[in-house]
């Protein structure tokens, strides 16, 4: 198997990649000699302006090692990785296995970038099978896409469930809700923010707490502002994982009100830490999980309602803690990897 992204091949001794590597490296050189920058920066790991021309250097690049390695399949992620895939599928003859995380549709609606888009779509249509975290990826996929529903395998993601991290101290007595997640149309940030006006009109013992970056986050803080909610919200910018585990240990409620969200692994990552999760019914972890509260991402009363239940109801609090943490240990990196296993068999039976 060539997983797109790595360059190496067990079958292969370090003197045999090397050389392998060398001879890619001329060759490559050869073809994009107007642009040997560009060169030494992919083979060196680095990246240059131009994300689209990296894209396609890369797809050189992956289809020669394909040409040159003995490789059984070819599993690409995503769509900056599809031109490589495909030129690897092409070179080495053998069949390709896309893997779906989050679809142009997913992060832009219908306004998305038409170039991704049908590269996707291209890209589906030649695989030999395609992967995707969720059934409600799943259905974009058949149908927006038209991809044959044969070839559209389920793998659901994982998480690895860490030691939970103590209760943090607050520069506060309130309670706290989290938004973590990138601040953009597809995580719903929007709807977060009309929701805590709601909740701030019932009870004002509440702070908003939006952890992340994106192109929707200073519009975030405008909309608190006129919504006259400014006060109770505290944004973070961009957080490194410890500084992530604090904030769950700070956290009385996770609420992440998807548009369309493939799977979802923060929900996880909250319930692995004793938080109680908010998810929509948009997304895809919404299918693995029982022990949350699922609700559509637009029905801001609905989200206002239950963020008020949740912080206020001790019972119900501990009711979701406890069923989420004994909920989110049975899901495995080892199912998924089992279940990715069949898909292999399958397309090189």
């Amino acid at each position: 198997m060539l997983p797109i992204g790595a360059y190496e091949s067990p079958a292969l001794t370090a003197e045999q990649i090397s050389q392998n590597l060398d001879l890619i490296r001329k060759q490559l050189s050869k073809q994009i000699q107007a642009n040997e920058d560009a060169a030494q920066r992919l083979l060196s790991g680095g990246y240059g302006s131009d994300l689209v021309h990296q894209i396609h250097l890369y797809a050189d690049f992956c289809s020669l090692l394909a040409k040159r390695l003995k490789v059984d399949l070819i599993h690409g992620h995503d769509w900056m990785t599809f031109p490589a895939a495909l030129g690897a599928m092409v070179q080495s003859e053998r069949p390709l296995v896309a893997h779906v995380h989050a679809t142009e549709f997913d992060r832009s609606g219908i306004h998305g970038n038409r170039y991704v888009e049908d590269l996707e779509r291209h890209t589906f249509h030649r695989a030999s099978a395609v992967v995707t975290v969720s059934n409600y990826t799943r259905s974009i996929i058949t149908n927006r896409y038209g991809a044959s529903p044969n070839k559209v395998f389920v793998v659901h993601n994982a998480v690895e469930v860490e030691e939970q991290t103590e209760p943090a101290r607050r520069p506060f007595e309130d309670k706290m809700v989290t938004f973590l997640g990138r601040i953009t149309f597809q995580k719903g940030p929007d709807y977060f923010v009309r929701a805590a006006r709601k909740v701030i009109d019932q009870n004002r013992n509440v702070r908003f707490v939006m952890v992340g970056t994106g192109d929707m986050y200073p519009r975030m803080i405008e909309l608190a502002a006129d919504l006259g909610i400014g006060k109770y919200f505290h944004y973070t910018g961009f957080l490194n994982r410890e500084q992530i585990k604090k904030i769950y240990g700070m956290s009385d409620l996770y609420v992440i009100p998807s548009v369309s969200e493939p799977f979802g692994l923060t929900a996880l990552e909250a319930m692995s830490q004793g938080v109680p999760v908010i998810v929509s019914r948009q997304s895809g972890v919404s299918e693995v999980i029982e022990n949350a509260i699922k609700l559509d991402f637009w029905d801001v009363d609905a989200i206002a309602k239950s963020i008020l239940d949740v912080i206020g109801n001790d019972e119900l609090h501990t009711q979701l803690k406890s069923g989420g943490l004994e909920e989110v240990r049975r899901i495995s990196w080892a199912n998924s990897a089992e279940r990715l296993e069949e898909v292999y068999r399958g397309v090189l039976e």
